[in-house]
């Protein structure tokens, strides 16, 4: 055995029906039951991952962990050159920055971007075990359970039932301010490590296997790879275990708005990019396929509010890297406006929005408004001057535009009978 203690681990044994007859299914459960369970199985897998670190060296012990990340979606695969193998996210399970679209480092810098990216997963296994030593696993469960309890108390009410309408009437206000109180923890516990461990970390960064990182001569750069790093680590040990009663609390503030959204995107989903008032020399041959990919599987289907805002500031990006690409291709003509010159015109800030608005809506991004509230309040507050909080504005500029400004009601019937009824 690797380690006698996983024998002690609570397994939640109760209230699994299977669909067995006579047996109650877990339809007719209460909520409180299901909530009871499925924290009963999140403690047995944390505790069943974290004996890997904690128990004693086994000759199986890698064999054991190998399992374990293909059990939760970690699949191993080869890579083109078929002689090394690494671990990376199966698409079923949380999206990172590795999987979504990202466009592919040049040659120049890939080493580079390897160092980096192995560098920051050496941060995180660090930050990791910071969490598994007993006075800081007391303080974060405590903190989660607390949270978790006020959160679902205030949401109990919220669904509708048979005889209730719709319309959803939950304190925007007070959801915020919830969500607000774990950022805080959040951002306490982020400070706390990056600067008690900062020695460490440099202590680490100076190892032969991150030589080839490109640094500047004040470290800038690998403070902020340390930041992303820890960020991730205690969004993953905090904001994780509250995402589900989270994520329900802002669904229902922000219901309304976005069932308005839904109704307008479908709309818009067919509309040419002419129609978004998108300059002739700067449309796409390719729909702009490549932002849109990035903010659907990015922003959309990842789990972390970081790596969603990382991914927002990879779309803005890849927004100008694709346009210089195309012109450069294509550089005195449109796919089907004919002869336009263009050599010399880059793109501006007055071009941008525009785009990044036909790229939200290709995305088809689910519940925006709520996603937005949960962005502009998880976001770590030293990024809200940088380029993130930029390109976050621009991405809430989108939706307003949408959702405000864009007059539609002659071009759906059913949209016009919604917004009548709204």
């Amino acid at each position: 055995r690797i380690d006698k203690a996983i024998g002690d681990i609570p397994f939640p044994s109760f209230s699994w029906s299977l669909g067995f007859p006579g047996i109650s299914s877990e339809a007719n459960e209460s909520e409180s039951t299901k909530q009871a369970r499925r924290q009963q199985l999140e403690n047995f897998l944390r505790n069943l991952f974290a004996s890997v670190y904690r128990g004693r060296l086994n000759p199986y012990l890698a064999e054991v962990a190998v399992h374990l990340q293909t059990f939760i979606g970690c699949d191993t695969i080869l890579t083109n050159n078929g002689d090394t193998a690494n671990l990376t996210l199966d698409n079923q399970v949380a999206i990172n920055e590795i999987s979504y679209g990202k466009r592919t480092p040049d040659s120049k810098s890939e080493q580079d971007s390897n160092a980096r990216r192995h560098l920051k997963r050496s941060i995180q296994r660090y930050v990791y075990r910071l969490f598994l030593l007993p006075s800081v696993e007391k303080l974060v469960t405590h903190f989660v359970d607390t949270a978790r309890q006020k959160v679902a108390s205030e949401a109990v009410n919220f669904g509708p039932t048979k005889r209730q309408s719709v319309q959803f009437n939950v304190n925007k206000d007070v959801a915020t301010a919830d969500v607000e109180k774990i950022r805080d923890f959040i951002d306490q516990l982020q400070e706390l490590i990056i600067d008690g461990c900062h020695e460490d970390f440099m202590s680490i960064s100076q190892r032969r296997d991150f030589a080839s990182l490109v640094d500047d001569v004040d470290n800038s750069i690998r403070d902020e790879l340390f930041r992303e790093a820890v960020r991730e680590q205690v969004e993953l040990e905090v904001y994780v275990p509250l995402r589900s009663t989270i994520s329900k609390y802002l669904v229902y503030a922000w219901f309304n708005e976005d069932m308005e959204m839904k109704h307008k995107m479908k709309a818009l989903e067919n509309k040419p990019q002419s129609f978004f008032r998108i300059p002739k020399e700067h449309r796409s041959r390719s729909d702009w396929s490549s932002v849109s990919k990035i903010l659907q599987e990015g922003v959309g289907r990842s789990t972390l509010p970081c790596v969603k805002l990382r991914a927002i500031v990879d779309a803005a990006k890849e927004i100008t890297h694709l346009d210089a690409e195309e012109r450069s291709v294509f550089p005195e003509a449109t796919f089907f406006d004919g002869k336009v010159v263009t050599k010399t015109k880059t793109l501006g800030a007055d071009d941008f929005l525009p785009i990044f608005i036909f790229c939200f809506v290709k995305a088809k991004i689910e519940r925006p408004q709520a996603l937005c509230a949960l962005l502009q309040t998880m976001c770590d507050p030293a990024k809200m001057n940088g380029e993130t909080g930029y390109y976050l504005s621009s991405f809430y500029a989108a939706m307003t535009h949408i959702h405000e400004d864009l007059d539609l009601s002659e071009v759906n019937d059913e949209l016009a009978i919604f917004l009548e009824s709204t």
